[in-house]
């Protein structure tokens, strides 16, 4: 049989360290440890290696491996109970060394199959992600592990992995709110890199909920998200909806009235997140009027308004507007572009409010083929948490910021209105010359920060 190739310096390492791993081992029995039963062996076998320098190292131990080597051994360094890892902090020169079979907790048996695969050729390892919408993934090949960034779409390992070595890729931890599984982890490095690995995550099934005002002794009132429904009971102030796990979004829809009254849903859609949705407001009341405004310049097809779940088709050359649904007494309303028409850019202004004892005529809509920026500049902001408002678009603004551009152009000639909708986590900001009319690129917004902070 061939004997392990060691140096001599390699034997004496080794000896030394068994002696000091069966010192270890004594006094943890000694003081109660759950190791128990003989010691027991770690070895292997090693294939392809052609030079010197490779060393392994478990529990402790480092072991050096000469070139030519076919086999190693650690000796009697485990006991019943016991966990090791096998790795290999050192490579040989020009070589890449790879373990498989390297980890484990021993039981009563001598551990005989680790193995060591070297190679002058090495590949990477990696594949496709889809559906990772949260961060927290921590991909696994034994040691190598990689975290993944929320968004990703392609991943690859850190180490590459020699030619004719076995790898097993796996999620050493889940993402937040999601669920990972992957497919083709396992196999055997041939003469190219690994690209067909594919990792699906998707996430628990979320509810989607909030309170409900007004509705008093009405019966009839039936809620619906997709295929989800709900027939609400007289007096309920809550309710609560299911989502499907393979939905992006959730849209909260009014399916049918109560007997008697009007309820409308306010901030009823959006994406679907990592948990559980409670601010969605419905509003009910005896009393329900229209939401409209005027339209300028609209010269060409395909604008589309939405209102929650309500939209409408603003026809060419139309000059006021009105929403197919009408909105429940003290309801929220908030008009929105879904789709901008051809050629031209569109822009709200006096979209949001509060619906009173009356119609609602005062929303303007502005189109123009030409359309500008909004922005200025900021001064004093040393934190994060500032989120800015056109009455369109939200801007989050990033901590030490000097300038800031709203997301989307503005129509030429439109009404504009900046305003503060959160302010920094430390002291507050005010904005100054926020209002005005659109007549080319707007830089004249001033967000000074460090005043007091507003009362709570």
């Amino acid at each position: 049989m061939q004997r392990p190739v060691h140096s001599s310096f390699s034997f004496i390492a080794v000896s030394a360290a068994r002696s000091a791993i069966a010192t270890s081992v004594l006094a943890l029995v000694a003081c109660g440890g759950s190791s128990s039963g003989p010691p027991l062996n770690l070895s292997g076998t090693v294939s392809g290696l052609t030079t010197s320098g490779l060393a392994l190292s478990a529990l402790g131990v480092n072991l050096e491996i000469s070139a030519g080597a076919t086999s190693f051994t650690f000796g009697p360094i485990l006991t019943t109970g016991v966990g090791y890892e096998v790795t290999a902090p050192d490579q040989p020169a020009g070589q890449l060394c790879t373990v498989t079979n390297g980890s484990g907790t021993a039981t009563t048996a001598n551990i005989s199959n680790v193995v060591v695969t070297c190679s002058n050729e090495t590949f990477n390892i990696g594949g496709t992600i889809s559906g990772l919408t949260a961060a927290g993934l921590v991909l696994a090949n034994g040691s190598d592990t990689l975290a993944v960034a929320a968004g990703a779409t392609s991943f690859t390992m850190p180490t590459a992995v020699a030619y004719g070595s076995s790898y097993t890729v796996t999620v050493a931890a889940q993402p937040t709110g999601l669920t990972c599984d992957v497919t083709n982890g396992t196999g055997t490095i041939g003469a190219a890199p690994v690209t067909n690995i594919a990792v699906t995550c998707s996430g628990a099934a979320v509810t989607v909920g909030g309170s409900i005002q007004g509705l008093d002794r009405a019966t009839g009132l039936v809620l619906a998200n997709g295929a989800s429904t709900y027939t609400v009971p007289e007096y309920a102030t809550s309710f609560t909806l299911d989502t499907s796990a393979s939905e992006s979004t959730y849209a909260v829809r009014v399916q049918s009235q109560p007997a008697g009254m009007t309820c409308s849903v306010s901030q009823g859609a959006g994406t679907i997140p990592t948990h559980d949705v409670t601010n969605v407001s419905i509003t009910c009341s005896e009393e329900s009027y229209s939401l409209g405004g005027t339209v300028a310049g609209l010269t060409s097809g395909g604008l589309v308004l939405t209102d929650g779940g309500d939209t409408y088709p603003v026809p060419a050359n139309a000059t006021h507007f009105t929403m197919p649904t009408a909105i429940a007494d003290g309801s929220s309303y908030a008009v929105s572009i879904q789709t901008q028409p051809a050629g031209l850019t569109c822009t709200i202004s006096g979209g949001t409010g509060t619906m009173p004892a009356s119609a609602v005529t005062s929303v303007g809509l502005t189109c123009a083929a030409t359309s500008y920026t909004l922005g200025g500049s900021i001064t004093g902001l040393r934190t994060s948490g500032l989120v800015l408002t056109d009455g369109m678009d939200d801007l989050a603004v990033s901590a030490n910021a000097t300038q800031f551009s709203m997301p989307n152009a503005l129509a030429d000639g439109s009404d504009y209105t900046v305003a503060i909708k959160a302010q920094p986590s430390s002291a507050a900001c005010e904005i100054t010359h926020g209002t005005g009319t659109v007549s080319g690129h707007v830089n004249t917004l001033q967000v000074t920060c460090g005043v007091s902070a507003p009362p709570q």
